[in-house]
């Protein structure tokens, strides 16, 4: 972004600067910290549950609604400040301008070439403009939960690029490579800023979902089922089992499937696990008496292509 165009109505001056920078970090750390712990402390007042389990009260869906409906307002109000900021609060270049400056502000630095003190203000800016954005996209949409760090970070780097070519197009601001560098980056704090707070927050197991992860990614090769993970059209099923050790020992390291969640409930010594392998869920309520006897449960798989599916 240039200054002297944004700043159309200042003087530019070295206070405004302060302001201006201070006033970014204080909005975007504030949401960072702010926003799960009001969501997480308003939700459990309502009984909508965060963490994977069941909702209690009958006008739950409602609530979930609406709290889905306020995020999503806190999400296009940004998108609106961003596209006001980026392109209609700028002055109208007479020429094109493409600045490759990419990460030339440093170097020319430690090189002892004098910089204005505007280039890292812009810099700066321009990474706090883009933290609410990294931070949002994982905190509403599941898709980019999945894979927190690379979608919202490629999702951040395709938005910053698209900015600068309408900037570029329309003559408002200019395309900087250094821009699309402190945007993605700025991306890349929200993201971190959300697996740190938000993500915590609501999951507090994640320490052993992250060791389950990790032993998944060791064993998962060597399971009987992997191979066919993207064949298969079962969706969802559940069966019982009794002990804990034995189910991970069997569904994660014979047959290669991910443990996705793990919900203990508080009045009860049973469990309920969430395996998947690729679109494919397994739900194992565990009772963890051994006084229990079983009777015989049996699991259909069914695949797409028979023809792709060969046994060594």
């Amino acid at each position: 972004m240039e200054l002297n165009s944004f700043y159309n109505l200042y003087d530019n001056n070295w206070i405004t600067n302060v302001v201006l920078m201070v006033s970014a970090t204080i909005i975007a750390f504030v949401l960072a910290y702010l926003l799960p712990f009001l969501d997480n402390f308003i939700c459990s007042k309502i009984g909508l549950n965060l963490q994977g389990g069941i909702s209690k009260g009958r006008r739950a869906r409602l609530y979930y609604l609406i709290r889905r409906g306020i995020l999503f307002i806190f999400l296009i109000a940004y998108i609106f400040i961003l596209v006001y900021l980026v392109i209609f609060a700028r002055n109208v270049n007479p020429d094109y301008v493409v600045r490759n400056a990419g990460i030339s502000l440093f170097t020319m630095s430690w090189k002892g070439i004098s910089i204005p003190d505007t280039e890292y203000i812009e810099f700066y800016l321009n990474v706090m403009l883009f933290v609410p954005m990294g931070y949002l996209l994982p905190y509403l949409f599941r898709w980019f939960r999945i894979h927190a760090i690379r979608r919202p970070l490629i999702a951040c780097l395709i938005s910053s690029v698209i900015i600068e070519n309408i900037q570029l197009i329309t003559k408002r601001g200019s395309y900087d490579t250094a821009d699309v560098i402190a945007n993605t980056l700025g991306g890349a704090i929200g993201i971190f800023l959300y697996i740190m707070r938000a993500y915590t927050l609501t999951n507090p197991e994640w320490k052993k979902d992250y060791r389950n992860y990790k032993r998944w990614r060791k064993l998962s090769k060597n399971g009987a089922l992997f191979p066919f993970a993207r064949k298969m059209n079962l969706r969802r099923v559940s069966i019982f089992a009794i002990n804990e050790e034995t189910i991970w020992d069997f569904y994660t390291k014979k047959l290669g499937l991910q443990l996705v969640r793990q919900i203990v409930p508080d009045d009860s010594k049973g469990c309920s696990f969430l395996f998947q392998i690729g679109k494919t869920q397994l739900e194992i309520i565990c009772t963890n008496d051994d006084s229990i006897k079983l009777s015989k449960q049996t699991i259909m798989l069914s695949f797409e292509d028979i023809d792709k599916i060969k046994i060594d």
